[in-house]
């Protein structure tokens, strides 16, 4: 009996476990060590992203579902990610690694879809650092240009 409570304690208290984490995505061991895998797509005008949360060092990989993402909600940049990509259904991945914390916001290059991405420290803590969001279109939705012709943001 003891043994299973020490088991299932372990369980939780283990830092690489999501559950007693605060991360609840996927970590999988790949061979250059662990990834966290984000589910994202969209709901309205708004990146839903599964988890929310990433943890600081850790490689990153984003795997969108483009049959939920429609125009130019397939193009995202977060310029303090250092993230620039337009999926595609046969290139729905971003591979990137988070190096500081806070919240960041990510967009699409006209700025109609937008939302919002948290990078915990690496011992799973909150940092108070808020992105402040771009309240204009970018390079294409400045001008009236059509979905996915470009941005201003160099990542």
């Amino acid at each position: 009996m003891i043994f299973i409570v020490l088991v299932i304690a372990g369980f939780f208290l283990n830092p690489g476990n999501s559950i007693g984490s605060g991360v609840s995505g996927a970590v999988i061991n790949a061979a250059s060590g662990d990834v966290q895998i984000v589910k994202m797509h969209v709901e309205g005008s708004q990146y839903v992203f599964e988890p929310s949360s990433v943890k600081k060092g850790v490689p990153v990989r984003l795997e969108a579902d483009t049959s939920r993402m429609p125009g130019c909600s397939k193009g995202i940049i977060s310029s303090e990610l250092g993230i620039q990509k337009t999926f595609s259904s046969s290139d729905n991945t971003l591979d990137f690694t988070p190096n500081k914390a806070g919240t960041f916001y990510v967009a699409c290059s006209m700025n109609m879809y937008k939302g919002t991405i948290t990078v915990l420290e690496s011992d799973g803590s909150k940092q108070n650092y808020v992105q402040t969001p771009s309240s204009s279109g970018m390079a294409c939705g400045a001008g009236g240009g059509g979905c996915g012709c470009g941005s201003k943001i160099n990542p």
